[in-house]
């Protein structure tokens, strides 16, 4: 009698190419409504999430959006898909978050995504204190822009952030600590720096004024304004890099504005900061972290300490 095995001719597992960027990159399409959104939240390109979405539909045989002139909608099988693509997300970003918070305890490492500024002006001493009361424990600053920065808090990269909000992302929550009032930055010889009092923005020549990139919060808190709008609009250009745009002042091209943990010291004797008014504008920074997760027991301490010893405003 001859035998047939029947778990010998059971299928194996159909083979995929499908990984988790897939799935985070679907999610992102689905919750944003459109590729732009999407990207910008992904810091991909949007042709980066057009291939990727084409190459999961492929693999599944199914479409899962359905594209029109102004939005992306979902299909039924999109729908479907969709909330099983964001539990696997949560539950890898889940898993990778304990880890990482795991090995910070046991080494009493913290690291702290900051903004340049911050990172210059606000921290030292505050971190040199720290370190005297808490040997245990090793701070690591990564300093980034405000884009970056989110990025790095939202991947569990870094146990929370410094910065003003950037976008609003749910899964993040946001905790008021201090407010930083905006100035003009100019030489010294600059009229506008000559009356040794506040400067109202009106008084700002739109064709002088340089200002820092969309993938800063500076940028951002100033959009925050709308009484800005026009003024922020006939710009004389935009600058990613601070080094750059501060060079460009103080070689007598025109005039920023910054906060004032942002704009340059005393030591700096070429420029100056002078308030400016009517209206007053901050940018609000934050303590940023992950909701709903703990921070270990050294992120804690440094978190309590900034939010005891910052002052609540610089004016």
């Amino acid at each position: 009698m001859i035998k047939i095995d029947k778990s010998a001719s059971k299928p194996l597992a159909q083979k995929t190419a499908i990984n988790l960027r897939h799935f985070r990159v679907f999610v992102a399409i689905a919750e944003a409504g459109n590729f732009t959104r999407a990207a910008e939240q992904l810091l991909l390109s949007q042709s980066s999430l057009t291939i990727t979405i084409r190459q999961l539909e492929a693999e599944l045989g199914v479409s899962l959006l359905r594209r029109t002139t102004r939005k992306v909608e979902m299909t039924s099988d999109g729908e479907r898909f969709l909330t099983d693509a964001k539990r696997i997300v949560d539950d890898f970003d889940r898993v990778i978050t304990t880890m990482r918070l795991s090995a910070s305890q046991l080494s009493g490492t913290v690291r702290i995504a900051v903004l340049p500024s911050i990172a210059i002006r606000l921290l030292p001493d505050i971190i040199s204190k720290f370190h005297q009361k808490h040997t245990d424990v090793r701070v690591v600053l990564r300093d980034d822009n405000a884009r970056g920065l989110h990025r790095q808090v939202r991947e569990g990269e870094v146990d929370f952030g410094i910065s003003n909000q950037w976008f609003d992302y749910p899964e993040l929550e946001y905790l008021p600590l201090t407010q930083d009032q905006f100035g003009l930055v100019c030489r010294q010889d600059d009229p506008l720096a000559q009356t040794g009092e506040p400067v109202p923005w009106h008084s700002i020549n739109s064709d002088r004024l340089f200002i820092l990139a969309p993938d800063t919060g500076v940028h951002v808190a100033l959009k925050e304004t709308p009484e800005l709008d026009n003024l922020l609009t006939t710009t004389a250009g935009e600058v990613l890099v601070m080094v750059t745009l501060l060079e460009m002042i103080r070689v007598g091209l025109g005039v920023t504005v910054l906060p004032k943990l942002a704009a340059p010291g005393p030591e700096d004797a070429g420029l100056v900061f002078v308030p400016l008014v009517q209206p007053v504008v901050n940018r609000k920074l934050c303590l940023i972290r992950r909701r709903n997760e703990p921070l270990s027991v050294g992120a804690r301490r440094v978190w309590d300490a900034l939010r005891a010893q910052v002052p609540k405003s610089f004016n």
